[in-house]
């Protein structure tokens, strides 16, 4: 703990008041940023196990949808599919929003299809692996834009702990301390001043009374 204490305070019994309310209300803060930090601890740990099952999911999709690209290959052949590659419309939009957790704003990603209800590809010529193909796409699209909300929710959320660390810290270590030992300096002060004033008091008692003595 700092023993430091704040400079260029006079010692009086206003200004020691003030400081202990000024501690009391620093304690509070700080007891409050702790809980702060300690639930998005937990709820970092919580989106970091949705990262690693959410990376498992999307490479798992990614898997599935080379698969139907290699059979829609080779029944209908690069070339044909390039062309069809080409000549596909957009369907999807991205939807970027945010959401509150626990105070912190956080990414929202979603993706709009646009429902087309004729196929962009003539169905002479191809074959269901290709819609097939196009599906497993589709899912993997999604599931990597649910993958890059979670990550960037982890790293608000980590980018927040830092920060909410870095107040509990200073409070801790450094604002609540400086208050703590001025208010014990300033009391200590105080405490000085009244045995002096006590001491003066009772030396001029004393010689009033000697020299009430000396009269008679």
């Amino acid at each position: 703990m700092s023993s430091e204490k704040i400079e260029g305070i006079a010692p009086t019994r206003m200004q020691l008041l003030e400081l202990k309310n000024k501690a009391a209300l620093a304690t509070h803060g700080h007891d409050l940023l702790k809980e702060k930090m300690d639930a998005l601890i937990i709820e970092f740990y919580n989106v970091l196990e949705e990262v690693k099952s959410s990376q498992s999911e999307s490479e798992g999709v990614l898997i599935r949808a080379h698969s139907q690209l290699q059979r829609a290959s080779l029944k209908l052949g690069m070339s044909k599919l390039r062309e069809i590659g080409f000549s596909a419309p957009k369907t999807l939009s991205l939807i970027a929003s945010t959401r509150s957790i626990m105070g912190v704003k956080t990414p929202k990603l979603s993706l709009k299809r646009k429902e087309i209800n004729v196929p962009f590809y003539g169905a002479e010529n191809t074959s269901i692996v290709l819609d097939d193909s196009i599906i497993a796409f589709r899912d993997y699209l999604y599931s990597v834009v649910n993958l890059a909300e979670k990550i960037a929710t982890l790293q608000k959320l980590a980018y927040e702990i830092s920060g909410t660390k870095r107040r509990v810290n200073a409070l801790n270590h450094i604002i609540i301390p400086r208050l703590v030992n001025t208010a014990r300096f300033i009391d200590l002060s105080l405490e000085e001043e009244d045995r002096e004033q006590f001491s003066r008091m009772k030396f001029i008692k004393a010689k009033l009374e000697d020299e009430g003595d000396q009269q008679e």
